[in-house]
């Protein structure tokens, strides 16, 4: 028997060497000093929990390497206040339960995510505003590619900058990020352009394929300007997103061949409210409700006009654009619009090769609220 034990106890430490058979070490850490420290230490695998007393006026500086089968995972039981912020260069990391509250930096990004294959996740940015309006400075940065962000919560907005932006300004592979069942939540009215809640690259680099999907996800009372979600890059997708009282529209500014399809937009009541507007070639408008909506924009679907020989900054013809299937209930501009904003800012072409296809006028609208347990750190995220 005592033979029997011994090959056992060998057989499980040979074991427990193999590369494959590692036990995953969890690091508990209370001050930044410790976090570095665990950082340099962690592998494939491996947990950090930062834990104690909240953090004030903290620079995170994360640099970590994951695997696919392996992430690493940087987890948050405290709140960081002050001017904290947080930057993450990494492979298959994930940041868990980071909340961010009533605090305001200078300039850069509250949470900025570089590499490859990351994950925000159940994290909370609110209330982390500058006193000047026009301080600018982005609540979540993602550069590099393959990243998601699922289950957080941003709220309470109330300065320049956009709250979620995508970077995609560097060389290689970039975009193919997840962007999914995520609350947005009050924004306050900014004071001109910089305002907008979700934007997906910038006029320079509106040319490139950001394949990035946002799905599922609830904006709410966001008002910060007319273009509550800018899209600035081609071969995205918006699907089944809900948007309520916002004082803005879906935007396809520049870019071409994207989706947008079965979102659930309502006015509830906010006279500034939009719909859909599109500028570029290739979009595909499919099974929207837009119901209730203000004349933010002119009408529930708005075809803008375009410049001839348009530079990146400026709008492109709208052309060979599928609008099928959506439903548009008691909106006060018109259903579609083709050629919005003619005459404006040298804008002369009217929309071609537009095919509409099967509007309907009646339908319940299928409201997907999120529940404040589905976001933040409490929420259950798969």
């Amino acid at each position: 028997m005592q033979k029997q034990h011994s090959v056992l106890l060998t057989v499980l430490l040979l074991l427990t060497a193999l590369p494959g058979f590692a036990t995953a070490e969890e690091f508990r850490v209370e001050t930044p000093a410790a976090l570095q420290t665990a950082m340099k230490s962690a592998k494939p695998g491996d947990v950090i929990q930062i834990i104690g007393a909240d953090w004030s006026d903290v620079e995170i500086k994360l640099y970590l390497q994951g695997t696919k089968e392996k992430p690493i995972t940087v987890q948050s039981q405290v709140a960081f206040t002050g001017a904290s912020e947080l930057n993450l260069l990494g492979e298959y990391v994930v940041l868990d339960g980071f909340t961010f509250r009533n605090g305001s930096l200078k300039t850069g990004h509250v949470i900025r995510v570089r590499g490859a294959h990351n994950r925000v996740t159940r994290c909370i940015i609110e209330n982390y505003n500058p006193e000047n309006i026009e301080t600018r400075y982005q609540w979540l940065s993602l550069y590099g590619h393959h990243h998601r962000v699922d289950h957080c919560r941003f709220e309470g907005q109330k300065h320049s900058g956009t709250t979620l932006v995508v970077w995609l300004d560097e060389d290689g592979e970039v975009g193919r990020h997840r962007i999914e069942r995520n609350h947005f939540l009050n924004r306050a009215r900014g004071n001109g352009n910089g305002f907008e809640t979700l934007r997906i690259g910038t006029s320079e680099t509106s040319m490139k394929s950001a394949q990035c999907v946002v799905a599922e996800n609830l904006f709410e009372n966001c008002d910060g300007e007319v273009e509550l979600i800018s899209n600035k890059s081609c071969d995205n997708i918006y699907e089944r997103n809900t948007i309520v009282g916002c004082a803005g529209a879906l935007t396809l500014r520049h870019g071409n061949n994207c989706i947008v399809r079965e979102n659930l937009i309502l006015g509830d009541g906010e006279r500034h409210s939009g719909g859909i507007r599109v500028v570029g070639t290739g979009h595909q408008i499919i099974g929207n409700h837009i119901e209730g909506v203000g004349v933010r924009i002119d009408g529930a679907i708005a075809l803008s006009a375009g410049v001839v020989d348009p530079k990146l900054n400026q709008h492109a013809q709208v052309q060979n654009v599928l609008i099928e299937g959506n439903t548009l209930i008691d909106n006060a501009g018109e259903e579609i619009v083709q050629g919005h904003g003619l005459g404006s800012r040298s804008r002369t072409l009217l929309p071609v090769n537009i095919t509409i296809k099967n509007t309907r006028r009646t339908g319940k609208p299928q409201l997907k609220r999120l529940k404040p347990a589905d976001v933040g750190p409490d929420a259950f995220a798969k």
